[in-house]
């Protein structure tokens, strides 16, 4: 019984898009209104920018125009870049306690550097730029 009703959800999504980062967005967004409009406004009509949010995310996840889905997510990966790419900086410079992470200023190229050395120049492997940072 549960294979049959697992083969039929198969066949259904089967040319779909389906999720990506823009779809989990939109719903994480989609949660939030709903959170602060239900703690401190009680708009329906905040609400019903959160029902458009959940519509929209359903909407790209069925989908069978998976070339304008993807374009759209491009898009979306395009903005969000130097966000990600900053919090990613954060995350490699908590978890490694040997190395310092550090963003060129001028090409923006991911340089590692030992920790420990005080205040060292460093020069970038792409762009040969010189910068100075405590490690």
């Amino acid at each position: 019984m549960l294979d049959k009703i697992k083969n039929s959800l198969y066949r259904f999504m089967a040319g779909r898009y389906g999720t990506d980062s823009l779809n989990n967005f939109l719903l994480f967004a989609a949660i939030a209104v709903m959170l602060i409009n239900m703690l401190t406004l009680r708009s329906p009509f905040v609400n019903l920018l959160a029902d458009a949010l959940i519509f929209l995310s359903l909407f790209r996840t069925l989908s069978r125009n998976t070339w304008k889905r993807q374009k759209e997510n491009l898009k979306y990966m395009e903005l969000t870049r130097p966000v990600r790419s900053r919090f990613s900086l954060i995350k490699k410079n908590a978890s490694d306690k040997e190395h310092k992470y550090f963003s060129c200023p001028h090409c923006h190229q991911t340089v590692r550097v030992p920790r420990g050395h005080g205040k060292i120049e460093i020069t970038c492997p792409r762009c040969k730029s010189t910068f100075e940072r405590k490690s």
